[in-house]
């Protein structure tokens, strides 16, 4: 094996083993597009607003439809994948240390009464 190749693996396990955030952004940008896709041609194939009479009556059905799909593509890949970004955890978040207990919100709310001074001259109610 040459050392051309050597090096060839050694940067791919590289990339795979520290890219998983680039990874999971290009899965759930592809993903959006698909979903983008998939509500551009029920948009086209329902005909809302006449939108599919009027652009296949144009100069270029062709292109428009392919603008089209390629807006509601890049659109929901964008919020798809910034959405699974903000929602992506933190390498370095772990668990409660052993022993510890995870935070646990009141199933109810609890409401505490604020004292207040009453004015000089008021009258209490």
């Amino acid at each position: 094996m040459s050392s051309m190749q050597f090096g060839y693996y050694r940067v791919r396990r590289h990339w795979r083993r520290q890219d998983r955030l680039v990874r999971m952004m290009i899965a759930n940008w592809i993903g959006g597009m698909l979903v983008g896709i998939v509500c551009a041609f029920l948009l086209l194939a329902l005909d809302v607003a006449g939108l599919r009479s009027l652009l296949w009556r144009s100069d270029m059905p062709v292109a428009g439809t392919a603008m089209l799909m390629g807006a509601f593509a890049f659109t929901f890949g964008g919020l798809v994948c910034a959405a699974a970004v903000m929602r992506a955890g933190h390498d370095d978040d772990l668990g409660p240390p052993r022993g510890g207990r995870k935070f646990r919100p009141a199933t109810r709310r609890q409401y505490a009464f604020a004292g207040a001074a009453a004015r000089r001259g008021e009258a209490e109610a």
